[in-house]
């Protein structure tokens, strides 16, 4: 092929390319930007929220942007004070510390904002309170939990509750609606809601001075070892025994270095106390206690004192009320009841009777005639 035919050639395809990149050209479609018009945020948002220090939300749903084929619709957070609040690039909100911070959202360079305040608590108003009880009788030095009977609706209200006595020289109360009578009279107490005082209930109380034995009927014992059981059931053998004023039931623990029962068998190691605490459900003035021993006989199981008498109002921090506690006539068979034995007085809820030495039980050792130490009833009083 000559040079001339080979120049023709190249020159034709060269025009036929030019007409076809042409062409294509004036077919392919153009892109239009489409701007972002408004950006608007949920009401919730918009008028401002609160949260809790702590709480985490995401606020991406409460956005709208339009129109909704906008070209650019990623959204860009901003926090004005970090160390109230942190949002990160997809919205998750985090409430970090007490303040305010402002909230911005940008898109497409139009941009929206809204005020987050963050609280420590969010309160929950109370619109109702109601006591459970009108009236109540409490005994001089004596206490009484008030909190129980106090119902706040609605349920999950956390504005707190405030405690007032119109004579705290009779009932006083503390921040925990615990009633304490200081003498007698009568007061009236009022449980008021702490956001607003106007939502409340009272309660009247009459301090009465008490002397003789306290009811029994509610009280209840924990003991340090688990309690046997005989072949036959014979003692009944019961935490609740001492208060029941069932004289054919007893309440029985396994002394030191002595082994019995069958179902089941205890066993106590020699040198290890035994001990039981009595709950009588509230704070009680206390200066005496009576114990009715189990029968007239067998005077090898009864308890001849205790090294230790403690109390406590929460039943785990004890206070030394006594020591060294004899029971008078304990080895005289026919006095089945002790007479009421002095202990200071003293107001607590829980006391604990703890005995470890030779001297609580029968004769002088451990070896001794008799493996348990047996309590029919116990009495617990206040003398004027």
């Amino acid at each position: 092929m000559t040079k001339n035919k080979i120049g023709s050639l190249l020159t034709c395809i060269a025009i036929t390319m030019t007409l076809l990149l042409g062409s294509c050209d004036d077919n392919m479609p153009v892109v239009k930007e489409v701007g972002v018009e408004s950006i608007t945020l949920s009401e919730e948002l918009a008028n401002g929220i609160t949260l809790e220090v702590g709480a985490t939300i995401d606020i991406s749903w409460q956005v709208t942007v339009l129109p909704e084929n906008a070209t650019n619709r990623a959204e860009s957070y901003y926090s004005s004070n970090p160390e109230v609040a942190t949002v990160n690039a997809k919205g998750r909100l985090v409430a970090n510390a007490a303040g305010t911070s402002v909230i911005s959202i940008m898109v497409g360079g139009k941009s929206v904002e809204f005020t987050l305040t963050v609280v420590d608590k969010i309160i929950i108003p109370a619109v109702e309170i109601k006591l459970a009880i009108s009236t109540l009788e409490l005994m001089l030095e004596t206490t009484y939990n008030l909190a129980p009977q106090v119902r706040v609706l609605p349920l999950e209200a956390n504005d707190g509750l405030d405690y007032s006595s119109s004579n705290s020289s009779i009932v006083s109360v503390n921040e925990e609606g615990i009633l304490t009578g200081v003498s007698e009279g009568t007061a009236v107490i009022t449980v008021a809601s702490r956001n607003d005082p106007s939502i409340k209930d009272e309660l009247t109380v009459t301090v009465i001075t008490f002397s003789g034995d306290y009811p029994r009927s509610q009280w209840t014992m924990t003991a340090s070892h688990d309690l046997f059981k005989s072949t036959n059931d014979t003692e009944k053998n019961s935490l609740l025994a001492a208060f029941d004023g069932d004289l054919t039931t007893n309440f029985c623990l396994v002394r030191p270095g002595k082994g019995f029962g069958t179902a089941p068998r205890v066993d106590v190691p020699s040198g290890e106390a035994i001990y039981f605490i009595v709950d009588m459900k509230q704070s009680q003035s206390v200066n005496y206690f009576r114990i009715r021993h189990r029968n007239t006989n067998e005077v090898f199981i009864r308890w001849y004192g205790f090294d230790q008498i403690l109390g406590s109002n929460d039943g785990e921090n004890f206070t030394l009320i006594a020591s060294n506690i004899v029971i008078p006539d304990a080895a005289n068979g026919p006095q089945q009841e002790s007479p009421n034995i002095p202990i200071p007085r003293s107001s607590y809820r829980y006391l604990k009777f703890y005995a470890e030495s030779a001297a609580c039980f029968y004769q002088s050792s451990f070896t001794s005639q008799g493996s348990t130490v047996q309590i029919q009833e116990l009495y617990l009083g206040l003398n004027p």
